[in-house]
């Protein structure tokens, strides 16, 4: 009974150390802190054949990193959510081949080879494109990000 309770105790005491930080160094700084702290900040609902939106809202760090965050909302009505996922990583910058001079972003889930791809259409936003970095044929402004402020 004795080991039990002392057992218990040390593992309460070691999850209690833990400061939620992800990844962080000496000073304490999360290395996801500076995608919220310096960046751009994305939002928008899509449409969806399931629900009535997929409301996202991508992060991307304005710095070297290239790090981002990404959420995706499910919506079941305009302001109530079904399901939620978030996602965080380092985006993959790729500059069109042609000379449309185009910026896309490639933002991988860490899931298999699941991503999210974005074209970055002008200052203020970015466009959800396929895997072939293709826009969608009919509709795509309802595919916008638009930025914040």
């Amino acid at each position: 009974m004795r080991k039990v309770v002392l057992f218990a105790a040390a593992c309460a005491l070691l999850a209690a150390c833990g400061n939620g930080k992800t990844a962080g160094n000496a000073d304490g700084v999360d290395s996801l802190d500076s995608v919220a702290v310096d960046s751009a900040v994305y939002t928008g609902v899509t449409p969806a054949a399931d629900c009535f939106g997929i409301r996202y809202r991508v992060a991307l760090a304005q710095d070297s990193t290239n790090g981002f965050s990404l959420s995706e909302e499910y919506l079941k009505s305009e302001n109530e959510v079904d399901t939620a996922f978030t996602y965080s990583g380092t985006a993959k910058v790729m500059e069109s081949q042609d000379k449309s001079g185009k910026t896309y972003y490639v933002l991988r889930t860490g899931k298999g080879n699941e991503a999210y791809n974005f074209l970055q259409l002008n200052d203020s936003t970015l466009r959800m494109v396929n895997a072939e970095l293709k826009e969608a044929v009919t509709g795509a402004e309802n595919y916008d990000l638009k930025l914040q402020k």
